[in-house]
């Protein structure tokens, strides 16, 4: 269910807790460009910059990441997630880090039946401060989980998956 395997401390009385992932996307402000999804023809090429913070520094340090106020950044968990046809979930942030101004997802946190991926984080800064994040350790979120009465179809599900195992912060819908 999840890869890496999540530890002992991650578990919670009614949530998994998911540590923060190494990618991180940031969109860009571009002139003359206007977001609409309902357009055949958007291409979202260039819209974003990405950041691999796996890597240590010069310095052989661990990374941290820091997210600006207002600052707006798409982010992956660690853990990949794979759910049964027979669950949902949803993710929210963690309030400890809430209460410092961090948004985990800023409208959505609904994860369906039959998902397999690392979730994307959309993370900003409401707080009069930056917030430096540990990418690898920090646990950011919490998954909460929801039983579906009635299965979901294998087909069903393929078909409902947008962005099932996704490898950037925008996948064009089908």
């Amino acid at each position: 269910m999840f890869s890496p395997d999540i530890e002992s401390d991650q578990i919670g009385l009614s949530s998994i807790d998911l540590r923060l992932g190494y990618e991180f996307s940031k969109l860009q402000a571009k002139r003359g460009i206007t977001i609409n999804p309902s357009s055949d023809d958007f291409d979202p090429k260039g819209l974003f910059t990405s950041e691999d913070y796996s890597k240590p520094d010069k310095l052989g340090r661990r990374r941290t990441f820091e997210l600006d106020t207002n600052e707006f950044v798409v982010a992956f968990t660690l853990e990949e997630v794979r759910l049964p046809n027979d669950l949902a979930a949803s993710i929210e942030g963690r309030s400890r880090l809430a209460r410092y101004g961090l948004s985990v997802h800023t409208t959505a946190p609904h994860i369906h039946p039959a998902w397999v991926g690392h979730i994307a984080l959309e993370l900003y800064n409401h707080g009069p401060i930056p917030i430096q994040l540990q990418p690898g350790a920090d646990r950011v979120c919490h998954l909460i989980f929801h039983e579906v009465k009635s299965p979901v179809p294998a087909e069903v599900a393929k078909s409902i998956g947008t962005f099932v195992r996704q490898k950037g912060p925008y996948q064009k819908p089908k």
